[in-house]
């Protein structure tokens, strides 16, 4: 009987470990020869089926073997993956999915499914109407609709309404919205029928969250005697974070005066599909262009407005950072900063011009020169006036917003209004000329005026647009993400260190950090209109805020956490200041407007956060001499603790984002490779919750070398996937 125990145990890890490895053998086929290739090889292939067949029977006899089914909280987070797997069975035996193509008043009764071939449906449809439907007083999407008409067999009609997140449903089929035709007369829609899957995938779900709730509240499971271990205090080792500094520029005087550009940047303007103060554009160019939103002690407001009007002598100023050697001796320049002259020859050619696709020059050279070349290419948008669309019309239902001058200006506009559009920024530029600073306050509230004439309500508040000024400059600072390090390097320290004298200060470090953060967060929500949970930058600073707010609710308790918590918020912090800046604070995008979405990506944030606190206390752990077995173990016991939310966490995000998923793409699961490697990273984190050689507490650095390597599925998860893999992700 042992025998035989044993040997289903290695049958179990060996058909959970191929699945593992064939799934990212599957993403990597997946990014050199598209879905459709993963999906020949591996996804959609019997024996990738049979493997999770054959893993699921074997697994349950071996837990009816073990007595483990008569556990109730256990049992029913085991049956939970059974009964999902069955669905998935059931939804590949069963589901119908294709596409429809409708035109404005045609009839249909059948589409084309995924293989091509035509499926009938038990009903008629027909296109009744087609609507993009956009942000109020600008021209960014939020959504898309279409009316549709249903037609019984017996002769009685439905209409239902399908939009991005709002599903048309008829007879069991459903509608997802997919694509338009340019006239706006024609729709293409996703159409899916499953009849049995769904419901029971969903009924696996809510087992998995009844179980994952009954697991970590139960009284029979390890959690208890794991917290009681965990408590107890332990010193631990110090790791040194290096934080960089940068050389300080040496200030120079503005061409316009501080106050007068900080005037003519609150006028709102539509700038990336969003109405923002003319503030925002101008960080955003000043940034891209030398790395900074300050140069030589000038603000972004003083920049944009004085080359505006003095774009001769800017063009001449270095303020462009060129960091690579080759691109600048392509330039000619000795440094790393050049101006706009120096991308040109006296003959007016573009030195740069071919170079970026010159297969005689290395990838990361040809890199180079495309950034350089971004920088002259925002500078053309900027003198195109693509920055300063200040003036709304309404044009055929929609309203358009027009720069300065416009020429596109639509016809039958009145005279005045014309006279208005395109002589008031000169009228403007005037004042600031003379220093008018009663005449250029005049002209910025005459144009906000009409702003709100023309826009209404779509303008934000002054209160709004003075608060996202304030979030500019507080979220383009490259100071504070490097001060927040170096408060955390001290409240490390200070953990560490014995001495009581040091909590209050500590206390006092880790609230600073936790309201910076807050304020950030708020601002940015505020803003937007919505929960800041939708691009990579954003994501990076909510786990940056779980981690250092999980430390002021938990450090008493948990004194590793005093350690931990502001080290990793301020790595995250960071990461998200070097790795993609400060992105513009933008509309989402229709399929993210979803509350699901929050939910989603909250609780998957908080698994990250908890598995990089593993990986931290893997290193503390295997940096402890062996002597200090005492200190291993309740290290070991602390992070096993933190392991079981994390990995709950995890599985319940995975869950929540399928629902989500099936509601915008119309299926839970489509291997898309965020979600196979979301799915890798819970079945690499489930296995040392289980009994194993992994958690024998006589040989604790085992598990901690594991853990440890285990988070670089965390890794490959958030950042390998999101810029290296294409998918119904990549925008996150």
């Amino acid at each position: 009987m042992k025998g035989t125990t044993l040997f289903s145990r290695y049958v179990i890890l060996s058909l959970y470990t191929l699945l593992i490895v064939c799934m990212g053998i599957a993403t990597i086929v997946e990014r050199q020869h598209g879905s459709a290739g993963a999906h020949a090889s591996v996804y959609g292939t019997w024996w990738f089926a049979a493997l999770w067949a054959v893993l699921a029977l074997v697994s349950l006899a071996y837990l009816v073997r073990r007595g483990v089914l008569r556990r109730g909280a256990v049992a029913l987070l085991h049956l939970s993956f059974a009964v999902i797997l069955a669905g998935a069975l059931l939804t590949r035996l069963t589901a119908e999915s294709g596409t429809l193509h409708l035109r404005q008043e045609a009839t249909a009764t059948a589409f084309t499914g995924t293989d091509g071939a035509e499926r009938r449906l038990p009903f008629a449809v027909s296109l009744c109407r087609f609507a993009i439907v956009y942000y109020p007083g600008t021209d960014a999407v939020m959504d898309y609709q279409a009316d549709l008409r249903i037609a019984g067999p017996d002769g009685a009609t439905d209409s239902i309404t399908v939009a991005m997140n709002h599903i048309g449903r008829a007879d069991g089929y459903r509608f997802y919205q997919s694509a338009y035709d340019d006239d706006l007369k024609g729709v293409v829609l996703l159409v899916a029928h499953d009849p049995y899957g769904i419901a029971v995938t969903y009924a696996g779900y809510l087992m998995l969250l009844a179980g994952l709730v009954w697991t970590l509240a139960s009284r029979r499971t390890r959690i208890r005697s794991l917290y009681r271990r965990a408590t107890a205090a332990a010193p631990l080792l110090l790791l040194a974070f290096l934080c960089p500094t940068d050389a300080t520029a040496q200030h120079t005087d503005g061409t316009i005066r501080k106050d007068l550009a900080r005037e003519v940047a609150a006028i709102p303007v539509l700038y990336d599909s969003r109405i923002c103060p003319l503030n925002t554009p101008a960080t955003a160019f000043v940034t891209k262009l030398c790395g900074d939103d300050t140069w030589q002690g000038l603000s972004a407001d003083e920049i944009f407005v004085g080359w505006m009007i003095h774009y001769h002598a800017w063009e001449t100023k270095p303020i462009i950072k060129v960091a690579h050697r080759e691109v600048q001796q392509m330039l000619g320049i000795s440094g790393p900063w050049a101006a706009v002259t120096d991308f040109y020859t006296p003959q007016h050619a573009y030195k740069l011009e071919g170079k970026a696709n010159d297969m005689t020059l290395d990838e990361g050279t040809r890199k180079a020169v495309r950034e350089a070349d971004e920088k002259i290419r925002l500078i053309t948008m900027f003198y195109n006036s693509e920055m300063l669309r200040m003036f709304p019309l309404e044009t055929d239902g929609q309203m358009v917003w027009h720069t300065p001058g416009s020429t596109a200006l639509p016809q039958g506009v009145p005279e005045a209004e014309f006279q208005f559009i395109n002589h008031a920024m000169d009228h403007l530029v005037m004042h600031l000329l003379a220093e008018d600073a009663d005449g250029v306050r005049l002209m910025a509230a005459k144009i906000r005026l009409y702003q709100r004439e023309k826009a209404g309500d779509a303008v934000p508040s002054t209160f709004t647009l003075r608060a996202e000024t304030f979030y500019n400059r507080l979220a383009a600072c490259r100071l504070a993400p490097r001060l927040c390090l170096v408060l955390g390097l001290v409240a490390c320290v200070m953990a560490l260190s014995a001495a009581r004298r040091w909590r209050r200060w500590l206390m006092v470090i880790v609230a600073a950090m936790a309201a910076y953060l807050t304020l950030l967060i708020a601002l940015r929500w505020w803003i937007s209109g919505h929960v800041p949970l939708g691009n990579g930058y954003e994501t990076m600073l909510f786990m940056a805020w779980t981690a250092i707010v999980l430390t002021l609710v938990l450090m008493r308790r948990f004194a590793l956490l005093a350690a931990f918590g502001p080290m990793a918020s301020a790595l995250c912090l960071l990461v998200a200041s070097m790795a993609m800046g400060s992105p513009q604070v933008s509309r989402l995008m229709p399929v993210l407007q979803s509350p699901l979405l929050t939910v989603h990506v909250a609780i998957i944030m908080m698994a990250y956060t908890l598995l990089a606190f593993t990986a931290f206390v893997a290193v503390c752990c295997l940096c402890t001499g062996s002597t200090h077995e005492a200190r291993q173990r309740r290290l070991t016991a602390l992070s096993q603790l933190t392991l079981y939310p994390a990995v709950a966490c995890l599985a319940a995000g995975i869950f929540i984002g399928a629902v989500w998923a099936n509601v915008s793409w119309g299926t839970y699961w489509s291997w898309d490779p965020k979600e196979t490697w979301a799915l890798i990273t819970m079945m690499v984190y489930a296995v040392p919750l289980h009994r194993s050689p992994l958690t024998d507490n006589n040989h604790p650095k085992r598990y901690h070398a594991y853990v440890l390597v285990a988070f670089l599925t965390v890794i490959i998860t958030y950042f390998g996937v999101n810029y290296l893999m294409p998918g119904m992700h990549s925008y996150a």
